[in-house]
């Protein structure tokens, strides 16, 4: 549901200005909208000097803080501290210096270890192989040696840089070479004095590098780095782990104080970045914005406890002439409400026109069920839904390392519902369909399912088909609704024209391929001639496009029947892990229920990614693009609010 708004408009004497902001913003209800100049005979409200000024120097302090949040590690779950409200900048700025300091100590050390790991992991097994040959040289006065490694296995890479160096030192040279891993090669080049210019210009040439060892190890000798590097092997990872200790400890004592401080940064720079948005005139300010008709009660005891008479608030219902302008805010029933979390993709509906999260509430888990169908894996995804659940009740986030994902317990909250919700779905249609993991109930207990999908595909592609039926239909009614109810006449020819388009091509269609009875051809060619009449009677240019539009509508109904084939892929995958536990054999009831078990999980997580994009698809074009929604956006509502809260 869209909440209804209305416009807000606060007036009082400048003087008061600074105090008025804090009480809006700690109220958190007013979306404020810029002032323009041509509205009303006021100038907009420029930030001074001095504003300027500590806008600049909090925006310096706010990149501190995150920088230092990026390098403390989280340690559960971390309130912000509340003392930091007395701090003033100064005083932040010499916490954060000495935090910073600390922090980037324990920082560097432990990059620095990790470094130096990573180039002994490098060179160890180069240095190993090609030490024994590069000191065999090393005291020569007139020899030289270049060790390098080359990538791959092929010999002929050799072959052919040995044939090369014979040419340009005329024969004066010695190759020797030993693998260091699986695909590199450990090369020795001895040359003469003389010839090592063309040498290593050839090499260059070649793009091969010499193996040249970091400025720690350079300086020794071959056998005595290695040891070196052995001792440090076992060394670091102490250094490491200490460091790791350290900044533990650091975000233990002064995360909650980061955390409190970036958000107090972050209110004051939002008060300083909205005051451009209000008027001015020599002795008042002026604010506008939008707040929800239900909250302007306690927008307006909140200002007038605060100030008295000394402000003046107006407001007024948003009208449908200014739809564009007003943000949007949804809200539903509790049970509805995780479920506009699947318009989140997209822009909020425009004001004045229609929410689908109720429909979504409804269509979207029954069609999740009618693709999965299974007991076993419902009562899987229903315990998932359960553990999300009681992590959002402890107010625990979830982080998702592999996508990068961060979410917080209130959204881990509405993701549970939702889960659940679907769960239940799952479940109901795999008690209809007689499969739990599969077929296990038939091939344990010889259970005959009431409805068999796999075996009778025909009813069960028409169940599905039926569905699209409904949801287009449904689309196409809401499109009409709108039309009439916004007295938008070229909406509605439009509506009723791709109305009676599909109806025609159903019966028309459905007669000629035999799924509906020859007595319904009447109908859908009176459909189609109806079809036609309407578009005409629109005088609309574009009337004619509608028609073809019609055929789009009609193939979207048929786009439901990936929900068959995804249906049928969850069922035979199932029944397949059976079979393959089946066929363990003399190997034993064990190790089949154990291939079955490790087949299942795989065709689990297949099943829950794959087949539940489908249907959010068929709600977010099949669906939505029935009634226009995608054109038909408006803004978020937005308000002014406390980032840390009171």
């Amino acid at each position: 549901m869209i909440v209804a708004m209305s416009r807000v408009l606060v007036l009082g004497p400048k003087r008061l200005l600074g105090a008025v902001v804090d009480e809006i913003q700690r109220l958190g209800i007013l979306h404020i909208d810029r002032i323009e100049a041509e509205e009303v005979a006021l100038t907009p409200l420029a930030l001074g000097e001095e504003e300027g000024k500590e806008q600049a120097a909090l925006e310096r302090l706010l990149a501190r803080v995150e920088g230092l949040l990026s390098l403390l590690p989280p340690v559960g779950h971390t309130a912000p501290a509340r003392e930091i409200g007395g701090l003033g900048m100064e005083d932040l700025s010499q916490l954060l210096d000495k935090v910073e300091g600390e922090a980037r100590d324990f920082t560097r050390r432990r990059l620095e270890a990790e470094e130096e790991l990573e180039l002994i992991a490098a060179y160890e097994g180069a240095v190993r192989v090609l030490s024994p040959l590069l000191d065999t040289l090393s005291g020569s006065r007139h020899l030289e040696s270049v060790g390098f490694i080359l990538k791959g296995r092929d010999l002929g890479v050799l072959t052919a840089l040995r044939n090369e160096l014979v040419k340009v030192t005329e024969g004066r040279v010695e190759v020797q070479s030993r693998f260091v891993e699986e695909d590199k090669l450990g090369v020795v080049v001895a040359f003469h004095r003389r010839d090592a210019e063309a040498v290593r210009s050839l090499l260059g040439k070649m793009g091969i590098s010499e193996l040249r060892l970091p400025a720690r190890f350079a300086n020794v000798p071959a056998q005595e780095a290695i040891e070196i590097m052995e001792r440090r092997k076992g060394e670091l990872p102490q250094v490491i782990q200490e460091a790791q200790e350290g900044l533990r400890r650091l975000a233990e004592e002064y995360r909650g104080m980061l955390l409190a401080a970036r958000a107090l940064i972050q209110d004051r720079l939002a008060q300083l970045r909205v005051l451009p948005n209000f008027a001015q005139t020599r002795f008042t300010f002026l604010i506008h914005g939008w707040a929800p008709s239900h909250l302007l009660p306690r927008l307006r005891a909140a200002l007038g406890k605060a100030f008295g008479s000394d402000l003046v608030i107006y407001d007024e219902p948003a009208g449908e002439e200014e739809a564009e302008e007003v943000p949007v805010l949804l809200d539903n029933p509790p049970f509805i409400r995780p479920f506009q979390r699947l318009l989140a993709l997209f822009r909020p509906p425009r004001y004045g026109f229609w929410d689908p999260s109720p429909v979504f509430a409804i269509t979207f888990p029954v069609f999740i069920g009618l693709v999965i169908g299974d007991v076993g894996y419902g009562l899987l995804v229903f315990l998932l839904g359960w553990w999300l659940r009681n992590r959002a009740r402890a107010g625990v986030p979830l982080d998702i390392g592999f996508l990068n994902l961060h979410l917080p317990a209130q959204l881990v909250g509405d993701i549970s519902f939702l889960v659940r919700t679907c769960a239940v779905w799952i479940i109901a249609f795999g008690a209809v369909y007689g499969e739990l993991f599969g077929n296990l109930p038939e091939l344990l207990f010889h259970y005959r399912p009431f409805f068999n999908r796999v075996e009778e595909t025909t009813t069960y592609f028409l169940l599905i088909i039926l569905v699209g039926v409904v949801m287009i239909y449904l689309g196409l009614v809401i499109h009409l609704f709108l039309a009439i109810r916004h007295r938008h006449t070229t909406g509605i020819f439009e509506s009723l024209t791709m109305i009676l388009g599909v109806t025609a091509l159903l019966l028309v269609l459905g007669t000629m391929g035999g799924m509906l009875p020859p007595s319904m051809m009447r109908p859908g060619l009176l459909a189609g001639l109806a079809t036609l009449v309407v578009a005409g009677l629109s005088r609309k240019a574009g009337s004619m496009m509608w028609i073809l539009e019609s055929f789009t509508s009609f193939g979207h109904i048929l786009s439901h029947a990936r929900l068959l084939a995804f249906g049928l892929a969850a069922a035979l995958l199932a029944n397949t892990a059976n079979q393959l536990g089946q066929r363990a054999g003399a190997l034993g009831a064990i190790t089949g229920v154990f291939i079955a078990a490790v087949f299942h999980t795989i065709f689990f997580v297949l099943t829950i990614f794959g087949h539940v994009i489908q249907p959010a698809r068929l709600h977010w074009v099949e669906f939505l693009t029935k009634f226009k929604y995608h054109e038909e956006t408006g803004r978020p509502y937005q308000p002014f609010h406390k980032v840390g809260g009171e």
